[in-house]
């Protein structure tokens, strides 16, 4: 919202001040908006002037098949208290300071050559290998936009500039969106775009602590194609939707300095500073990963790829891609043929334990990321979907890779995931026994909130016990934010189990969903320094 001076051109008016709200702080309310609320106009040119004035409004933001809720009729009050009634989330105090916002980019590796357009074509003509990319970070926050310096002719940049943002604290903008492009003659081509949600990195009650993250290394996905010409899926460089292929990742950091009112600087401005380089393997070192992937069925594929061999293609990363392996070194080597090996599958008597001998990088240095291609066939019951002939014969593959061993992180996520899963389907099984008559389903719910609760019990042992790798800030301030709530939900599990009957099952059931969606909110990791494991099906290549 913008508030002018009224003149005659409307474009001549002299600005006021401002009031600014991302969309999804708008939707994440009751009914997905603010009615009758009073947005408080600051000058962003002159942050000691204090609040220059109040507008009363109407903001709701609907997607597509929501109900549009019904709203109340407008009465004009002339003792309506203001302050009270402000366009502000629940817990956002009145009177907010003024904040730096620091984005620090440290460097990024991965990226991909944009050789696949016009000047990618030529290159191959001319048998010249030149990497057409001169990438830049671009960063974008509360209505602010800032960029670093470009570097020329790399997949491989460093930038170590630190771009910072002067905002309110705390902020009414969720999300931080930070976007690698490409410097083109063209026009600017969006490689990669990441958002962090400040919710993941802050936690704003009173033992809290204040958005923080890394230094640490953040993947981007986008799209397959490496050049913006004839991209179908170039929306996802952009940010539209979830990325399916791997394009790099870039090392950055985020800190936040709330300023006393003395020292607050005069107006909101965008800073772009260089900065000191990281000490070398302040991550840690890499280590080897081996990823191994075993295929037991392909079903239900369309008949239209019955006539063409297909395939399936495992990678993590940029290793285990068809278009080339990565070795330890980063080096680009020929795919060579890999002998196949064939074994019996593991016996009900073996455990499921392998063998003693150990695959080493030494002997795989090329990785084996692709199943043979085969012909599917027709499927026995339905002749309209098609299936691949693995009865005998189940294809392997395996892909070693290196990455700095962050394992940790995935173990303390994926405990609460596993804390999440298990009561959820509790709570699953209570909602099927009410509906049926004379069910236990007051008997079951007592269970599962037991089984919860000993869950949590099992988490915080195990939490004290885990050591960390190389943390951060965040690392720290999150192992303190999960123990310290882990705890909290135990407690009212133990409180929701103790005020259960058999007539407000459905009620506790209620309550206990509320304590999942915080749950599963707390399982989501922000700093997932290990890729995503990426699965294609390849058809006639």
């Amino acid at each position: 919202l913008q508030v002018f001076h009224s003149k005659k051109i409307p474009f001549l008016g002299t600005c006021i001040g401002t009031f600014k709200m991302d969309v999804e702080t708008v939707y994440s309310q009751p009914d997905h908006r603010f009615f009758q609320k009073w947005a408080v106009i600051s000058d962003p040119t002159d942050t000691q002037a204090g609040v220059k004035g109040f507008v009363k409004c109407n903001i709701s933001v609907s997607a597509r098949g929501d109900t549009v809720g019904f709203l109340p009729t407008y009465s004009r009050n002339q003792d309506e208290d203001i302050e009270r009634n402000l366009l502000l989330p629940k817990r956002v105090p009145a009177e907010r300071p003024w904040a730096r916002v620091c984005i620090k980019l440290y460097r990024a590796e991965g990226l991909p050559s944009m050789g696949a357009g016009i000047m990618g074509g030529i290159s191959k003509i001319i048998g010249e290998r030149k990497i057409f990319i001169d990438p830049y970070v671009q960063v974008s926050f509360c209505g602010q936009q800032g960029e670093t310096s470009v570097e020329t002719n790399t997949t491989e940049p460093e930038w170590n500039e630190q771009i910072s943002f002067i905002e309110m604290f705390p902020p009414l903008s969720r999300k931080i969106k930070v976007q690698v492009l490409d410097d083109a003659n063209v026009g600017d081509v969006a490689i990669a775009t990441h958002y962090i949600d400040l919710q993941e990195i802050s936690d704003p009650d009173r033992n809290g602590f204040n958005p923080t993250f890394g230094p640490a290394w953040v993947n981007l996905y986008g799209s397959p194609q490496n050049s913006a010409l004839r991209d179908v899926h170039k929306d996802l460089n952009e940010g539209m939707g979830e990325g399916i292929f791997y394009r790099g990742r870039i090392l950055m950091a985020i800190a936040v300095e709330i300023f006393s009112s003395p020292s607050q600087p005069r107006e909101v401005i965008v800073e772009v500073e260089e900065l000191h380089p990281l000490p070398e393997n302040v991550l840690g070192r890499k280590d080897e990963f081996l990823l191994f992937a075993a295929f037991f069925e392909a079903t239900m594929m369309d008949s239209s790829l019955s006539s063409k061999p297909v395939s399936f293609e495992v990678s993590i990363g940029n290793y285990g891609k068809s278009e080339e392996v990565v070795t330890k070194g980063w080096q680009k080597v020929e795919k060579g043929e890999v002998k196949e090996e064939r074994q019996p599958l593991l016996d009900a008597g073996s455990g499921g334990e392998l063998d003693a001998e150990i695959l080493t990088p030494s002997l795989a240095a090329l990785n084996k990321s692709v199943t043979k291609s085969q012909r599917p066939e027709p499927m026995e019951y339905d002749k309209s979907y098609s299936c691949l002939p693995m009865t005998h014969e189940k294809p392997c593959v395996y892909v070693w890779s290196y990455w700095e061993d962050h394992a940790w992180r995935l173990c303390i996520s994926n405990r609460i995931v596993k804390l999440a899963e298990r009561l959820e389907q509790g709570l699953d099984d209570v909602e099927k026994l009410l509906r049926r008559p004379k069910s236990k389903a007051e008997e079951r719910l007592r269970e599962v909130l037991e089984e919860f609760v000993a869950g949590c019990r099992q988490y915080s042992l195990s939490a004290e016990r885990k050591t960390m790798a190389h943390p951060n800030n965040l690392d720290r301030c999150r192992t303190k934010f999960l123990m310290r709530n882990i705890i909290l939900y135990a407690k009212q599990g133990l409180r929701v189990r103790r005020h259960l009957t058999r007539d407000n099952v459905k009620e506790k059931v209620k309550e206990t969903r509320r304590i999942l969606a915080k749950i599963r909110f707390m399982a989501k990791e922000p700093q997932c320094t290990l890729p995503d494991v990426l699965i294609w099906m390849i058809s006639n290549n």
